[in-house]
Order: C-alpha cells, then structure tokens, then sequence
C-alpha cells in the first residue's frame, strides 16, 4: 500500500513514470523479474523509478497520471508487481490521438506533422506499457520556439501476430486492452476530439483509400474500363499520396465529380459500385426531388445535413479524415441553371447557391466527394461544372461491341454456372447484334430470352394449373429465345423500323443506268465515311449527301434505303410532319435534340428530309425560316464532337429549292449532290414494275405492263408510275381497265 504523491520534480512530468523512495524501490525490485520494474496501479501499468526526494512509502503520479486513473493527492492504493507475462503483448500498432492542453477555443487549429510527434513517444516512451483510454503529456516546440503541452490520449491497440499464420504474420485487430510500446511498434497520430490539432500524415499506407479485396471484375459494371480508368485517375489517384506530397505539390483533391449520359448506361450503377469499394464513410445517397421541400429554407437545410459529418471530421482530422462520399442523383432536378426556372420562389437558385458554397466556399472541406448524375448535362448550372467543384465531367455511353460482350456475360454468369445456358448460345453474336443497346437495355434483353424460356414450361390452357409436368432440369435459355427477345427489347437509340419500312416499301429498282450511277455516288460516300478509322475528330468523321428532284421521284425512299443498307444502328428521321404546329425555337431545339442523341452512337445516319418544309420555303417571294435554315446548316457542317465515331447526314429537297442554297452558299456545305432521274421511256417503267415491291409488281407476261408503258410518253416521277401500277392491278381483279378509265 502507498500513499499518492506530488511529482518529485517538474522535470519528470514528462517521463510517463512513477516515483517511489530508493529503500521501498529496492524492496520491490526484488520481485521484478528483470531491471525494469512495473507495477500496476489502478488498471494501469507504469515504470517505476527511484527518486531521494520520495517519503518512504509514498508513491508519486503526475496530474494526467492521476486523473486518468481516478486517483488524488494523499490517497491509499495498493501497489502490484507485475510479472513479463502480465503486461500485455508486443504492440504492432500502437493509434493515438492528440489535443493542445489545456484546452483553449479561440485559439487557431494548430497543423503537426504526424512523424514529430511519433518520433517523440518513440525517444522518451520506448518499452513503456499502455493501456486502451490511456492519456499522458509531452512537450512540442511550435514555430518561433514556443513549448506548449499536448495530451496524448491512446485510442487502439494491436499486437504484432508472430506465427499466425492466418494473419501471416501481419497485425492483429485493435483489440487489445495494454501492451509494450517497441521499436518495431507503428504509430499512428490523429488529431483528438478537440480539433485543436490537425495532424498531417507522411505515411502511404494510410493513405490506402480502396478496400484490400478490391476487385474491378467484383463491380460488375461492364463496358466502362476506360471510363473508370478516368474516374480513378482525376477523382481518387491523389488521395492515395501522403498530405505531405499533395503540400509539396500544391494539389487540392477533386472535390465533385459528374456522370452524364443516356438513360440505362450504367452512370447509378458505377457511383454505387464505387462507393462500396472505398474505404470510406458510409456514402449519403440522395435523389435530387427528394431535397426540395414546401418549406421556406428547407431544401437549404438539407443541403447543409449532407455535409455536416465531412465538417466536423474535417474539423477534428484534417487532411487525415476520411472520405465522404455524397451521390446526387438526377442532379438537373435541383440544380438548373440561375434564372432559368419563373416560378417566384427561387428556391432553385438557392439550392444551387448552397451547393455552390459548400463544395467551394470560404470554408472548402478537401474530404468530400460529390458524385453527380444526369441525363440532360446542358440544363446544369454552369457555376457548378467549373474547375474546383464539378469539374471532372465523365460521359457514360453507349457501350461498344467489348462493353456489350462484358455486359451480356455478367447477367448470364449465374446462367452459366447453373448450366442454364444453351449450347447454341453466343455471347459474341449477340453483342454484334444488339448494337446501340445499353446496359439495362441488355439487361432487360437477357429477361425476355428468360421469360421466353420460362414460358414453355406453362399450360396456357390451364393457367391454375400451373406449371406442367416438364423436367426442371432441363430447362435452359436458348439461341431461339433471344432471338424472340429482339422483338420484344428496342433500344432506344436504335433504327426506327417503321419509319423506313413505310417509305421504303416498294423497294429501290436501278430502272436505268442514271439511276444506277447515282446509287454508285451515293455508295461511295458513304463507304469512305464507314470504312474511315481513327481516335482523333477528323473532317472524315462526317459525310453529308443531298438529294434533289420533284415530288414522287424517290429521293425520300433511296435516302431511307441507304440508311437501311448500310446497317446504321442509329437512324432518324427528321421530317416536317414531325414539327406541325411548332414555333422556331421549339423546331430547332427537337432537331438539335436529334443530333444530340446522333452523337452519342459510334455509327449513326439522320435523314433531313424535305429540307425546304423544314425551312418553310415558298419560292414565290421566297419565304423561309432563318433560324430553322442556319441551324440546319450549322448542324451538317459541324464536326463530330466525338473522336472515332461517325455521322452520316442524307438530305432531300425539291429541285426548285436549289438555286436558293445556291445563292445563299449552303450548296457548299454537302459533300455530295445528285440528282433523281425520272422514268423516260416505257422500257425503265416496264423494270420498275417488274421489280417493284408486292403492290405494284407485276410479271413480265402481265398485260397491263404493255398498256403502262404505253402511257409512259413524257418523263414520268417513279412514284406516279408506281401509282399507275397498284391502279391497274387493282382494276384488273373487279375486271376493268384503269387507264382507259
């Protein structure tokens, strides 16, 4: 038993040891083990040393000493030796956490090195055994020289596994409750609850911010290696380097992060993926409706709740705090652009201008990462999408024939592995086939084969009875089911079937050699612009073709052919029957949109057909619209924004509309002109008709072939040949003569 003492001197206040008199030193020597005596006091366990200005049977603490143990000046506790065995493990890691003592508010945050701090308790603590909640002082010199106190406080404990050979040898969890501070031990200095002390870090390895089973296989996100690649490089490559480097190199992590592209291409499942595989806080994910509110100051408000935790560990940690991740989905719902929305409130623009202040304002938190996601880039504020707050833009497109083969093996991998997939499946077909498609398009691809499949294994007759009586075990997805599953999943940036099958339905017949010279043009055209290569934008990237003549002679049809022959996976129509009753601005805003949605393909074709409806063209005058007319021409002269992908523009206009864009100067602006030859003789209708589509088809020995070619006198548009062909056919079957009627 002691009695609770004074420190002897103030000198050893910072030894972290206890003092007791020589006579009583030697008296407990003699059951120590070794010539480091320990003894255990309270719970805690101190380095005993002797000192001549001690009262016998006295034992000395300091304050921290005292006031961690819950003992005071002059009280009884009894004293134990401990033996090697009962002071706890050798540490491997040894966290401890840091404040300025005494406590002083209104003193600016103090930035420490976190090496001159461990090199400290390595010096003056080494061998000395602590316990979990610990807390004792040392000494720090400050710019200019200035001594101040720091409490160190330790928060966890690992000992070093030595043989396990399931940690292989590395640290254990920090679990343990005390343990001998070695010189093998790692330090690990944070700031403490104060946040009166910002410890900047050198260590690498504390700066690991991926999970160690971090497998990009595990995300399944097919399709985005290069995207993720650019993601990782702007967004997180710098939080992986010590503060110290980051100082050295006056860099500032990316703080926002935007993820743009067409509906179904995987933009929410990549911030998800991510955000799991970081070691990071728990990520806060929200949808952007779901921060307005009714009332006043309210969306403001959650806008702050997002950031508070980043601010208050920011606070406390500094640079050493760790990430927090906040996903805004359909970002443009709150965030369009200041001024934009009339409806009086202006709680739009205040979101925006909290966002805006939190990301990037006074007090800027470097620990924040916002990710944000939308279909429609162009509606964003453009505050927003500047450097040092949203500033890396990544697109997530369409994926291409790789991404799609990587997509389909990830929702048929559990197929495969319960051998549910047929033999006769393959993935690469149906990556070639499903061109345009994208992720969740692919996905729901797979469904319908699956629903297909599942099928023949219901009685239709008998719905309430279930399934029928087939083996189970034989049931698998097969060729044939995804191929009933094309027709069921259109993607939604593909062909519009309908809209060529309806203009092109009695097919395009080479009734004369002009005819078959103008494809010949036409087929050269568009073949240097498909076969062309490159990662580069390039004039070749875009290929435009006019096609002029009257009215009926096919100009619409051979434009639509073209595109259907040649396979383009994304085809529009761009037609004035589209536009009835529509302003200027609206006009052009849906044809831009079409060139927008062009862009986002590899390989795409818009057909601008009837360029002067389009334009609202009257020759008598002449009439027309310039802003529909100079957004046109802007569209089929711009280059393609994206390098390596390809446009096809096919134009058709009446020939009266001609010496307009002469004089004008946008002739210039196509690659191509041609003109549609009219049917000259009875000869070119006779093949026309002979090799027409099932309406107007007739034999070579038909009859009413002799008197349609007979009516051929004057040059004649196909589509009125066409029209005397259906007649006659039509005529003949109630049994009359259409042309002699």
């Amino acid at each position: 038993m002691f009695k609770v003492a004074k420190f002897p001197s103030a000198s050893l206040v910072y030894s972290n040891c206890a003092y007791c008199a020589p006579a009583d030193h030697a008296n407990i020597s003699k059951h120590a083990i070794n010539e480091k005596v320990y003894v255990e006091a309270q719970g805690f366990v101190y380095w005993l040393e002797p000192n001549s200005t001690m009262l016998p049977q006295t034992i000395a603490f300091n304050s921290f000493q005292r006031l961690c143990a819950s003992i005071q000046e002059n009280d009884q506790i009894a004293v134990t030796v401990l033996s090697e065995d009962k002071l706890g493990p050798l540490l491997g890691v040894c966290k401890v956490t840091i404040d300025v003592y005494p406590p002083n508010k209104s003193a600016p945050v103090l930035e420490i090195e976190g090496d001159k701090i461990e090199q400290i308790i390595r010096e003056s603590l080494e061998n000395h055994v602590f316990s979990r909640n610990q807390y004792f002082p040392i000494q720090f010199e400050v710019n200019g020289g200035t001594r101040i106190i720091l409490k160190v406080t330790v928060s966890g404990l690992g000992a070093i596994a030595i043989g396990n050979k399931e940690n292989n040898g590395q640290t254990s969890a920090l679990n343990e409750r005390r343990g001998i501070l070695s010189a093998q031990t790692e330090i690990d200095v944070a700031g403490g609850d104060s946040g009166s002390v910002r410890v900047q870090s050198n260590k690498a390895h504390s700066r690991n911010i991926f999970r160690p089973d971090f497998n990009f296989e595990d995300l399944g996100i097919g399709g985005l290696s290069k995207e993720f690649g650019d993601i990782f490089r702007r967004a997180f490559a710098s939080r992986v380097f010590p503060p110290k480097i980051l100082r050295d190199l006056g860099t500032n992590h990316v703080r926002g992060m935007l993820l743009y592209g067409p509906p179904g291409t995987g933009k929410t499942l990549i911030a998800r993926q991510i955000a799991k595989f970081l070691r990071a806080r728990e990520p806060k994910i929200v949808n952007g409706p779901e921060i307005l509110d009714k009332y006043v100051g309210s969306s403001e408000a959650k806008i702050r709740e997002l950031f508070a935790d980043a601010e208050k560990e920011y606070k406390k940690e500094g640079e050493n705090s760790q990430l927090h991740i906040i996903i805004l989905d359909e970002l443009d719902a709150i965030c369009k652009s200041r001024g934009s929305n009339r409806d009086g409130t202006g709680v739009h623009d205040s979101i925006v201008n909290q966002l805006l202040s939190k990301i990037d304002g006074v007090d800027s938190l470097n620990n924040i990462l916002l990710i944000g996601m939308t279909n429609r880039m162009d509606m964003i504020d453009e505050a927003l999408l500047r450097p040092g707050r949203m500033e890396v833009h990544v697109e997530i497109s369409l994926p291409d024939e790789n991404g799609r083969i990587e997509i389909f093996n990830i929702h048929t991998r559990k197929m495969k592995q319960s051998n549910r997939l047929g033999d006769d499946v393959s993935i690469a077909e149906l990556a070639k086939r499903a061109k345009n498609f994208s992720g969740a398009e692919i996905e729901g691809l797979v469904r319908a084969a699956q629903s297909h499949a599942m099928n023949r294994h219901v009685n239709l007759k008998n719905v309430t009875s279930g399934i029928t009586a087939m083996n189970f075990d034989e049931m698998k997805i097969t060729m044939n089911d995804f191929e009933n599953a094309f027709d069921d999943v259109k993607p939604a940036f593909g062909q519009h079937e309908e809209d060529l099958e309806r203009v092109v339905r009695h097919g395009i017949v080479s009734f004369s050699q002009k005819m078959s010279d103008i494809k010949h043009v036409i087929d050269r055209v568009v073949n240097r612009l498909v076969s062309s290569s490159g990662e580069t934008a390039s004039v070749s990237d875009i290929a435009s073709i006019l096609i002029q003549g009257i009215d009926g002679s096919g100009k619409s049809a051979l434009a639509c052919d073209t595109a259907r022959r040649f396979g383009f996976p994304f085809v529009r129509v761009v037609s004035s029957d589209n536009f009835v009753g529509m302003s200027e601005n609206s006009k052009v805003a849906a044809i831009v949109k079409i060139f927008d949605d062009a862009y986002k393909t590899k390989m795409s074709c818009v057909i601008l057909d009837d360029l002067e409806r389009l334009c609202e063209f009257v020759p008598i005058g002449p009439r027309f619209s310039n802003t529909v007319l100079q957004a046109l021409m802007v569209l089929v002269k711009r280059p393609h924004p994206k390098p390596g992908s390809k446009l096809q523009i096919i134009a058709t206009c009446h020939e009266t509309f001609i010496p307009f864009l002469e004089e004008i100067g946008a002739i210039h602006s196509f690659t191509e002109t041609v003109k549609m030859p009219l049917i000259e003789n009875g000869r070119e209708a006779v093949t026309l008709i002979t090799h027409a589509g099932p309406s107007a088809r007739m034999g070579q020995n038909d009859p009413g072939l002799t008197d349609i070619a007979a009516v051929v006198v004057t040059p004649l548009p196909v589509k009125q040949v066409l029209m005397f062909a259906e007649g006659e056919k039509q005529a003949r079957k109630k049994g009359e003569n259409a042309l002699i009627a």
